[in-house]
């Protein structure tokens, strides 16, 4: 499989951590599995994903350069994350069907890589869903409930169930992350807590109540609370409005790298997460965290290593939110999701083998 040439769709290039560890996960198993591969990433800042990467990146809405360099490829990965549904963008989902479509069109083999599906509301998007599905030729997800649903939705194709391809990553050293919280001015003794918040449906209520937890936390002189941004700057932004002129409180400003992002959250004692990402870099990390569920894919990769949400932006309850950061930062709270870590941490790696596996008995064909 040498210089195979390979198109990958995603959200990438918007300084998004989760796709772009996602991302860096995808070229770390293909590296590994083809020889000298040839890949193109559509992006929304190509020469950022390119000089980053090492890949060749076309922009995300220059349909002339897209088709042309799926006219070129062996193979289409649309992957990985939340692209196909509806909740944040009914448009985006579009978008990503077309960039499959395309694949399908063109007679490319097409490979869905560690997607998390739906929710999908709109009637007629699931009508299109399915039947672009079953043109492709496999399908990775990393939860039961993605299968589930494109199973109960009539999806035909080949659908196997791994885990989320950032699970794959390698842990970061723990020194740059301890010179980021020390350029920060954050204290090397007691406690540290990151908390890696968004805005969300511009509720004020749920802000409201956090911003009490974190007030009541910020008492704790031996705590200190470090705010990350997993999406910059919207996250740093989010974070000012909520922690911004309390004791004990620590905003990192600036745009930080996975490895950067891994280390500074292996540096915790425990991290609290809205970000799905922020979580699964404190699973490979080996840090105690406590999730708040604003989406599905929150309470999915929860279930999977044994864990509940804390709260949801929903129903955001201030109190045991309190209780539980103290128990896990006083080690009086279990957090027993390990060994279930491990064996995601395994089942992430399959998403690679699954597509290798696929294109050899196509070759032998």
């Amino acid at each position: 499989m040498a210089n195979y040439n390979i198109v990958i769709s995603g959200y990438y290039g918007f300084n998004n951590a989760g796709d772009e560890a996602m991302l860096s996960a995808i070229l770390q198993a293909l590296r590994r599995t083809f020889d000298k591969p040839d890949i193109t990433v559509i992006s929304g800042h190509p020469e950022v994903t390119s000089n980053t990467f090492g890949v060749h990146a076309v922009p995300r809405f220059s349909a002339s350069r897209i088709i042309s360099s799926i006219l070129r490829s062996d193979l289409i990965i649309s992957g990985g994350g939340s692209l196909l549904q509806d909740v944040t963008s009914w448009k985006s989902m579009i978008y990503y069907l077309s960039i499959i479509t395309l694949g399908v069109l063109f007679q490319k083999r097409v490979f869905l890589y560690s997607q998390g599906i739906g929710p999908v509301r709109y009637r007629v998007i699931r009508i299109i869903l399915k039947h672009v599905l079953n043109h492709v030729d496999a399908i990775t997800v990393r939860d039961t409930e993605s299968k589930g649903f494109l199973e109960r939705l009539g999806v035909h194709s080949r659908i196997y169930t791994t885990a989320d391809a950032v699970l794959s990553l390698q842990p970061a050293e723990l020194d740059s992350g301890r010179n980021i919280l020390h350029d920060n001015h954050v204290p090397s003794f007691g406690k540290k807590i990151g908390i890696a918040i968004r805005n969300w449906n511009h509720s004020e209520k749920w802000m409201a109540d956090l911003k009490k937890y974190i007030e009541e936390l910020s008492l704790h002189k031996d705590i200190s609370i470090i705010f990350i941004p997993m999406q910059y700057p919207e996250d740093r932004d989010a974070a000012r409005e909520i922690g911004a002129g309390n004791n004990n409180i620590y905003i990192l400003p600036d745009d930080y790298s996975i490895d950067e992002l891994m280390s500074i959250i292996g540096n915790m004692d425990v991290l609290i997460g809205m970000r799905l990402h922020a979580l699964i870099f404190s699973a490979l990390m080996h840090v105690p965290f406590l999730g708040i569920s604003y989406d599905p894919k929150i309470d999915n990769f929860l279930a999977l290593i044994g864990e509940n949400p804390v709260c949801s932006v929903s129903h955001m309850d201030a109190g045991k939110l309190y209780n539980d950061t103290c128990k896990l930062c006083a080690g009086a709270g279990t957090f027993s999701g390990w060994g279930n870590v491990k064996r995601l941490q395994e089942q992430a790696l399959q998403n690679v083998q699954i597509l290798k596996n696929l294109i050899e008995s196509k070759e032998e064909n």
